[in-house]
């Protein structure tokens, strides 16, 4: 097998087990207790396979995470969506969307024995957008309410998504977009006033 063989068919289909893999042993452990022997035995894939296309137990993580946010990113650029008060329902319904369409990937991450990377990343993702957003309400808005309310607002979206995608929630996209718009909008107007 050669590197440029890692668009076929088996390719494909062997990192797919592996990442599965991944996910099972992550459900029941921490990252760094997952041994290469015990998740090829799970993915029933030998080790020099496995080292063939990652370094380590971490590289697969970083990977697999690596794919989710790129996938993200391309759902939000295919839709051409940006936060602003006016499209903040369809922005945040596409977000919701993805999220639904990989809710056990996202129920494992955040859970007990995610990665705390892909928690920050994920803050980063919302502040990049809270930041956006706060910027198109008010361009000369104090530092530090800026600071508190975007805190607010991450940390708010970030628990909001781990309890929607660890309970088996009939919460539909639709619910969770609307309850997640009127939180946002509701905490926004006392940050931007004056003291």
């Amino acid at each position: 097998m050669n590197r440029s063989g890692d668009d076929n068919r088996s390719v494909r289909n062997t990192k797919r087990r592996l990442k599965d893999s991944l996910l099972t042993l992550l459900e029941q452990k921490p990252v760094n207790e997952i041994s290469v022997k015990e998740l090829t035995e799970l993915a029933d894939v030998n080790r020099g396979t496995f080292y063939f296309h990652y370094q380590d137990i971490f590289d697969l993580l970083r990977k697999t995470e690596d794919e989710f946010f790129e996938q993200f990113d391309r759902t939000l650029n295919e839709k051409n969506l940006k936060v602003d008060s006016s499209r903040l329902f369809p922005y945040l319904s596409t977000v919701f969307s993805f999220l639904g369409e990989n809710r056990n990937f996202c129920r494992i991450m955040l859970g007990p024995h995610g990665d705390k990377q892909f928690v920050d990343r994920v803050k980063n993702r919302v502040d990049a957008q809270c930041s956006h957003f706060w910027n198109l309400l008010s361009l000369d808005a104090d530092d530090q309410r800026y600071s508190m309310y975007n805190t607010f607002i991450i940390n708010g979206c970030v628990g909001l998504i781990q309890k929607w995608v660890e309970e088996d929630s009939d919460m539909t996209v639709e619910s969770v977009t609307e309850l997640t718009a009127t939180i946002i909008l509701a905490s926004v107007g006392p940050c931007i006033q004056d003291e």
